[in-house]
């Protein structure tokens, strides 16, 4: 088992989540038991995360106790679709949200959204 990386993977979320992944920050990665590495991602406004293998799969955090209690915790694989929609802000949330983007957008402190088929930098 290598030590975890501190370096950004990109290419699970760019290939699941397409310009969305601007919403996203990288936070970690785990190596699983089987050898399978996943890495965190956090919506920044939704504060939701989504754990990707390379491949593409899907998983979320699992624990048998309450949060922060005690008992096993696991990774459970999940439909990558399905776990980002829930990541994702909807409803009232979402408009909530493209309202502070469009204020945000007007700060001068905010880096301006790439051009059109611009590459992000990890």
């Amino acid at each position: 088992m290598l030590p975890p990386s501190d370096k950004p993977v990109w290419e699970p979320l760019e290939e699941l989540a397409g310009k969305q992944v601007e919403d996203f920050m990288w936070m970690f990665e785990v190596e699983l038991e089987d050898g399978c590495v996943l890495h965190a991602y956090k919506h920044w406004w939704t504060r939701g995360y989504i754990h990707l293998a390379l491949d593409g799969r899907a998983f979320v955090f699992q624990w048998a106790g309450e949060f922060g209690g005690d008992g096993p915790a696991w990774y459970q694989e999940v439909d990558p679709i399905q776990q980002l929609d829930l990541v994702l802000p909807h409803g009232r949330r979402l408009a909530e949200y493209r309202e502070f983007l469009e204020r945000a957008r007007q700060d001068s402190n905010l880096r301006p959204p790439p051009p059109e088929g611009g590459a992000l930098s990890s």
